[in-house]
């Protein structure tokens, strides 16, 4: 038998430029449903079409992008759909009000066509695995109630009516093995929503891949030599792997940068352990990830971001992250017979200032271990 296509997702395009929307229309009608309007007010009108993704112009001369997010926000009906700004002009007031107002990302014209499709592609694809999560979260809650309301039914019944307490005893057995297969496919949709994060960075770049992946090798030795507990460790492993995830919105100067950066690119590169943390919230097994995630950034005196933590109040999962950092970088630079010896030179000066001289230990016997020609 053959299986209907999935219905195309429909794009809502909002700009009083009639040539933008030509230009999109040509980039995006192939594989998207398209609706569009000159003006916010319209737009407002058209979406209850429900479109699976909105480009919204911010300068328009009826309802600039702003006043019509915010609008979106504040329905019910339309408040889950991702809004991309399209901007002109874009810098760092720009897109801090934009997020403030609800946008899930901008994107600068004249935009690259491989770029936005891109962008669109991955809310889209966000879009649609939040509302499979959210149909397995309900399918687990229904679950425990049908197993709760049968754990009640059993308190009243008759203790002396053995048969009866038999035959529910198996109905329970079979509805707790149920929760059990719901919890399981939980379990298989958040690996499913790491090996979609893992391909966000591997499609905007491939140095970024690179790095997640250096990373989390050495932070997952980092955490076998510390003796980690098992659940502690797979999420330093999954948060190592993802630590960078909040990059994939920044614009090309700040995701790729190698050097120093430009004081706008560098308060927009300051903005990416937060970003990433928000990626993971909406996901009930990555939420300490995503924690993990945000303090990645932080050091030991309590001069890092984006929250100045300090000491022990930085997850440890968060400091080894930091560590395995600053290790990859070395590693990547470093050669000749004595690179181990400058390397752990280097990390010994900045142990107590950025990170915590705990994992001293674990770092300088990954630093013994690793070979540095896998890093180079």
């Amino acid at each position: 038998m053959v299986s209907e296509p999935a219905p195309r997702p429909t794009v809502l395009i909002v700009d009083d430029g009639p040539e933008i929307i030509e230009v999109l229309i040509e980039l995006l009608a192939e594989t998207h449903e398209i609706i569009f309007s000159t003006t916010g007010r319209q737009a407002l009108r058209l979406v209850a079409a429900n479109p699976d993704l909105i480009l919204l112009d911010i300068n328009m001369p009826d309802m600039d992008g702003y006043s019509v997010c915010r609008e979106l926000k504040a329905n019910n009906d339309s408040r889950d759909i991702p809004v991309i700004f399209l901007t002109s002009c874009s810098n760092n007031e720009e897109v801090v009000k934009g997020f403030a107002v609800g946008a899930v990302d901008f994107i600068t014209k004249p935009f690259l066509p491989n770029e936005l499709l891109a962008r669109v592609t991955t809310h889209l694809q966000l879009r649609l695995a939040k509302r499979e999560v959210e149909q397995k979260n309900a399918e687990l809650d229904e679950a425990r109630e049908l197993v709760q309301r049968q754990k009640e039914e059993l308190a009243e019944w008759n203790a002396n009516l053995k048969n009866r307490v038999l035959q529910q005893t198996a109905i329970i057995r079979n509805k707790a093995e149920e929760a059990r297969q719901v919890t399981d496919r939980n379990q298989s949709a958040t690996d499913s929503f790491v090996l979609l994060f893992t391909k966000m960075l591997e499609l905007r770049h491939s140095r970024l891949i690179k790095h997640a992946r250096g990373v989390a090798a050495i932070a997952s030795s980092m955490g076998i030599t510390m003796k980690l507990p098992p659940a502690q460790r797979k999420n330093l492993e999954i948060a190592a792997l993802l630590h960078d995830i909040g990059l994939v919105c920044a614009s090309d100067r700040v995701a790729m940068f190698h050097g120093t950066l430009a004081r706008d690119d560098y308060e927009e590169f300051l903005t990416h352990p937060a970003i990433g943390e928000d990626f993971m919230y909406f996901i009930e097994g990555l939420r300490e990830v995503g924690r993990i995630i945000r303090h990645h950034h932080e050091n030991f005196s309590g001069t890092g971001y984006p929250d100045k933590l300090s000491g022990k109040r930085i997850p440890m999962e968060s400091q080894i992250i930091h560590v395995a950092n600053y290790l990859y970088d070395q590693f990547s630079k470093e050669t000749g017979m004595d690179a181990k010896y400058r390397i752990t030179s280097k990390l010994a000066m900045v142990m107590g200032t950025l990170f915590d001289p705990d994992l001293a230990a674990a770092a300088d016997r990954v630093i013994q271990d690793f070979s540095l020609e896998s890093f180079t």
